[in-house]
């Protein structure tokens, strides 16, 4: 121990998202200390798109030996995003990459799967595009490389995999099983028929509660990070359910919530199950006590990259620019990515272009937030309102949905790390509700004649 490193002990929190990987240092009371991050990093092939788990475990691993100079760590959660999985053998190897969940299956195995997968009834799933349900991925690589797939020992959901590269410890967990992966049953709390059909109950590991400790760092990365020994790697967690489960602990009213980032989900958990639809890519996820969770979502962080991206594109506007997109009927409409509420959709826009750039900003925060409130309709939210994640900061956005959704109380958590605060937290799951880690800043919506006849235009055009 130098005499720089904090005394106290802290959570290091692997966050792995599709876009970024970031490693945050956090105390055990959800108070984040440092964050380091890069860019995720993807493969187009062969076999097929994949993500590169060895460059990212590399810079995971240097990024730990820095941090553990300077914080005395006695604890590791993982959270990812969801639609992955690895498929290890008997020596501990993959026996193909892992799949990028934007792969494109090819149509004679999606045909294929689509006459095996079981009714939405049991699933609570929507058949979605590319890789998108997990049993999808794992359809195509027992069909196209039946030898590699043969050699698989575990089949291991993507938190759980970094778990058992920390510990050597092998789980299954609830919140990764039960993401749109036609794999689980979130209303009985079990696998599914394909799952039986195509022999893969056998490779899943036991089943863990995120929160229960996996066992202690491996010798191996104890020597290349610099980590105590006693340090404790717990399950993990799919990383929407680690942003609700921050919510689930710590407050105490009844909410939905909007967790934001490259995609936003809708979470409403009050709302009977038999009312999802899975033509609108609704759907039960599940969470961290392994309860269904009624869920929209799309990929409304992807959307508002790729139109910040476009000629004259932007990301700041006032008022005034919002007040001439929206007087003069400036619309986007869905879809610009697969997936989300209008599937099926191919994106279109109406009435005149942004004249400047802040206009063009000032569009593209409409778009994203009359879609957030679509899927906030079709999920019948209700209670607080809660938006988290990388939108709570866009203040348009906050107060646009505000006004659209009509919540008696519109809350922001202005801290962009919520998913892994509340991935961090799982090692302090013992604490009382009350000293969990919630700082929520209520939002007043922006009222305007101009804002409801342009929203029932822009639904009136998807009707």
């Amino acid at each position: 121990m130098t005499d720089a490193m904090d005394p106290n002990p802290s959570t290091l929190v692997f966050d792995i998202g599709k876009t970024n990987l970031k490693v945050l240092v956090m105390s055990k009371r959800g108070v984040v200390f440092e964050v380091v991050k890069t860019d995720n990093v993807s493969k187009a092939g062969p076999p097929y798109p994949h993500l590169d788990v060895a460059w990212a475990w590399a810079w995971l691993l240097e990024a730990v030996s820095i941090l553990a100079r300077s914080h005395r760590i006695d604890g590791i959660v993982t959270t990812t995003h969801g639609a992955t999985a690895a498929l290890v053998d008997d020596n501990d190897d993959l026996v193909l990459p892992v799949m990028d969940y934007e792969a494109e299956v090819p149509g004679d195995i999606g045909r294929k799967f689509e006459s095996s997968i079981p009714s939405f009834d049991q699933t609570q799933t929507p058949d979605l595009p590319q890789g998108l349900n997990l049993g999808r991925q794992l359809f195509w690589q027992q069909c196209a490389f039946p030898e590699a797939f043969g050699r698989a020992r575990k089949i291991l959901t993507y938190p759980q995999y970094w778990g058992w590269r920390l510990a050597g410890v092998a789980a299954g967990e609830v919140t990764s099983l039960g993401c749109h992966t036609h794999l689980w049953q979130p209303g009985q709390g079990d696998f599914t028929a394909l799952v039986d059909a195509q022999g893969w109950r056998a490779l899943v590991p036991p089943v863990r509660a995120a929160f229960e400790p996996l066992g202690r760092l491996s010798s191996k990365v104890v020597h290349e990070t610099g980590l105590p020994d006693d340090c404790t790697v717990y399950t993990g967690i799919h990383d929407s359910n680690a942003n609700f489960a921050l919510y689930l602990r710590g407050h105490r009213r009844p909410f939905s919530l909007v967790s934001t980032g490259t995609w936003i989900m809708v979470m409403s958990p009050r709302m009977p199950l038999d009312r999802l639809d899975p033509a609108r890519d609704t759907m039960a996820i599940v969470d961290v006590n392994g309860n269904p969770v009624p869920t929209a979502r799309y990929m409304g962080g992807r959307d508002f990259e790729l139109l910040s991206r476009g000629k004259g594109a932007g990301t700041e506007f006032t008022e005034s620019d919002l007040l001439r997109v929206l007087s003069r009927r400036s619309f986007i409409f869905p879809s610009l990515t697969p997936g989300g509420p209008f599937m099926g959709r191919r994106n279109s826009t109406a009435g005149p272009e942004p004249g400047t750039p802040a206009e063009s900003a000032a569009r593209a925060t409409l778009y994203v937030a009359l879609m957030t409130w679509a899927s906030c309709r079709l999920m019948q939210t209700d209670g607080d309102m809660i938006i988290d994640g990388g939108f709570a900061n866009n203040t348009w956005y906050c107060r646009l949905l505000a006004s659209l959704a009509g919540h008696e109380r519109t809350l922001v958590n202005l801290d962009s790390q919520g998913t892994a605060i509340g991935a961090g937290m799982l090692a302090s799951w013992s604490l009382p509700e009350s000293e969990w880690p919630l700082h929520l800043k209520e939002i007043e919506p922006f009222e305007h004649p101009e804002l409801p006849p342009y929203a029932a235009a822009w639904e009136s055009f998807l009707a």
